[in-house]
């Protein structure tokens, strides 16, 4: 089912600004989330940073756009559609990958993946290191 993105979007906008934030700083993918810091809500959310003439400054790599992590008193609700966005963070997608990684255990017994081979064994044995590992030890399965 499609979404009315233009009527969502005047509205996120109008939100934005209600609680002035200026629309046009805050990017589409950025982290925009409702937070309680110490008692009082705020927004935190990721601004593109915009030189004295209003042209986008590029980060130090001069590769992307310049981001700010800022934060604002929430002084009017969110819309009942939004949700918050965060994009994960290093520590975060570090845990998942241990968590693959504690999945994908060699078999002490043979030369397979415990996690690969546990269904159909011994009729399916997947050889260790699996494609999963090579691929997060950045080889090519």
């Amino acid at each position: 089912m499609a979404l009315e993105l233009d009527g969502r979007r005047k509205e996120l906008c109008d939100w934005l600004t209600a609680n002035h934030i200026e629309p046009r700083d805050v990017p589409v993918r950025g982290d925009l989330a409702v937070d309680t810091v110490d008692g009082q809500r705020v927004i935190r959310y990721e601004a593109m940073l915009h030189s004295a003439d209003g042209r986008l400054m590029l980060d130090d790599r001069g590769e992307d756009v310049a981001i700010e992590r800022r934060t604002v008193p929430l002084l009017v609700e969110p819309p009942d559609w939004w949700e918050p966005y965060e994009k994960p963070t290093r520590a975060t997608l570090l845990a998942a990958v241990e968590r693959v990684r504690a999945l994908h255990v060699r078999n002490p017994n043979s030369v397979t993946c415990e996690h690969c081979s546990e269904r159909d064994y011994p009729d399916y044995s997947v050889p260790w290191p699996c494609p999963t590992i090579r691929a997060l030890d950045e080889e090519q399965p």
